[in-house]
């Protein structure tokens, strides 16, 4: 008896229950009813703000052999920029060497990272503009032509965002690599660089920018005096002396609160005031500027045109 009870039991696993018509079939012991609707989803216990140790764990994929990993690295950074400013020299010091990246869409997105880091924080390029010119210099003489072509994209955002800092410490050091750059060759120089023949339709475009942030350079140095009259008005002329300074290291002619550097290369040389600066460049670059700015306007076109500007420009420094 109890043997044919066991079988019959084990057979109803395996047979079909007829259903009757209109009647469901049974819901199972363990159904969930997932009928429901909700229009938001609170979660009151997670944090949807992003905390800066996130971002400090994502700069070292900065250093990620994949380029397309550096690219995303430098466009999350750029989209969950803290407020909090103690964050950004590390920030900075952690993409600058990007600026010499071999991928362009790299260096693009570098450009972009900059230009957001300075609307967010200002005087934050001007206070590493000494750090920042280091890694913009190499990729101004880069030995690939791409990172060479890139390199003015850098120069414009020190420009804009902290010319005062840039231009003081850096004026004979970054003509230099200009003149390197435009394959112009100097009377120091032990080789002299030679230039193609001819140029593509992409190395004139390139080759003009190169000659319209120069241009932006060397006014931005000699200028200087003049806008700062125009802006600062005071009442007596020794005001400013008693004044918070402007500029960050103000004190550094004066080997003051930095750690001096022993050379004798005149690329270290600080131009604080526009007269050093007048003076170093008719010493050191006015006759070999001349003669290349005369055989660039001699080739005509759009390089001719910015030539003949560089021209009106400097004129105006020997006046």
């Amino acid at each position: 008896m109890g043997s044919t009870k066991k079988k019959k039991d084990k057979q109803k696993d395996f047979q079909k229950t007829k259903l009757k018509v209109g009647k469901e079939k049974a819901k199972a012991s363990n159904f969930t009813d997932t009928s429901f609707t909700a229009k938001t989803i609170s979660l009151p216990n997670q944090r949807l703000v992003k905390d800066k140790d996130d971002i400090v764990k994502r700069l070292s994929l900065t250093k990620h052999h994949q380029s397309s990993t550096r690219k995303e690295t430098l466009i999350y950074i750029e989209q969950h920029l803290p407020d909090d400013p103690s964050i950004y020299k590390q920030i900075l010091n952690s993409v600058c060497p990007l600026c010499v990246d071999t991928s362009r869409s790299v260096r693009e997105a570098l450009v972009s990272l900059l230009k957001e880091c300075a609307a967010k924080q200002p005087g934050l390029i001007e206070l590493h503009s000494n750090s920042i010119s280091l890694f913009v210099h190499s990729a101004m003489t880069h030995i690939n032509p791409a990172i060479r072509n890139d390199s003015y994209k850098f120069i414009d955002i020190l420009l804009e965002y902290g010319d005062d800092s840039f231009v003081k410490n850096s004026w004979i050091k970054t003509i230099k690599c200009f003149f390197t750059l435009l394959h112009w060759p100097l009377n120091d120089s032990k080789q002299l660089s030679s230039l193609p023949s001819t140029l593509n339709n992409d190395d004139v475009k390139s080759r003009l920018k190169i000659l319209e942030s120069f241009n932006r350079f060397i006014k931005s140095g000699i200028e200087e005096n003049m806008r700062k009259k125009a802006e600062v008005i005071t009442v007596h002329h020794l005001t400013g002396l008693y004044c918070i300074p402007s500029t960050s290291n103000p004190f550094e002619s004066l080997k003051l609160f930095t750690n001096p550097l022993v050379t004798t290369s005149s690329t270290s040389m600080q131009c604080d005031d526009f007269k050093s600066r007048r003076e170093t460049f008719v010493d050191l670059f006015l006759t070999d500027f001349n003669k290349n700015v005369s055989n660039l306007v001699k080739q005509g076109g759009q390089l001719s045109k910015c030539g003949k500007e560089l021209q009106q420009l400097v004129e105006t420094i020997c006046d």
